[in-house]
């Protein structure tokens, strides 16, 4: 999150004598999408995209571990969201449901002192749901949900191979690869001298009997 991003009370709020930060997380589970936020009641939160959607309150029992910044660094910062202390019905659903790599968001705002909203909060962390560490009690459950940074995307390979077989698949029709395995043994004429084309790095051309 950088100034630009900002709205100019949401500004003014931050240099303030005064500062009263919320934080919302937005986890898009396979059964629906689950929003809670660091302070008491239901709260309705508006960002750019989203719209208006309801938050639910966990005050003390919510937690965020891990650094949200920027970094000129190309290391992703994952984060840790925790759940503690509350009914179990509330977390029982994340033994069954999908989340794996599914998208989760942070947001940060300012209230006043009427303990409402300065202005639209805005999203400082965006990343996916890796794995959860879940304690299911009689009365009281547990939920620490590991999340990483979308930067991971980056440190995946690609089983693509470019072939033939991987352009038809990916786009049916595509032709573009039709004739790529022949160029490692491909004989031509250039001129009046017999060529080859190979070399595994591009095509590089040697005249036969060179």
């Amino acid at each position: 999150m950088t100034i630009r991003d900002i709205s100019t009370d949401n500004v003014n709020a931050l240099n303030s004598s005064v500062v009263r930060p919320i934080l919302f997380a937005r986890m898009d589970f396979g059964s629906g999408v689950k929003r809670f936020h660091t302070e008491v009641g239901p709260r309705t939160a508006t960002t750019v995209l989203y719209g208006a959607e309801l938050y639910l309150g966990i005050g003390a029992f919510g937690g965020i571990s891990g650094d949200i910044k920027e970094t000129v660094s190309a290391a992703p910062e994952g984060v840790q969201l925790s759940l503690t202390g509350v009914d179990p019905a509330m977390i029982a659903d994340a033994t069954t449901d999908d989340y794996h790599r599914r998208d989760v968001d942070i947001l940060f705002g300012f209230d006043d002192i009427n303990g409402e909203l300065i202005d639209d909060p805005v999203i400082v962390w965006s990343g996916y749901m890796d794995h959860a560490v879940i304690s299911l009690g009689q009365s009281m459950g547990e939920l620490t949900l590991v999340c990483e940074s979308r930067g991971t995307n980056g440190r995946g390979r690609s089983d693509l191979r470019f072939t033939d077989e991987d352009k038809q698949a990916a786009n049916s029709g595509d032709l573009a690869g039709e004739y790529v395995f022949r160029m490692v043994d491909l004989q031509l004429k250039w001129g009046g001298d017999q060529v080859a084309a190979g070399g595994g790095r591009g095509l590089n051309f040697r005249i036969a009997g060179a």
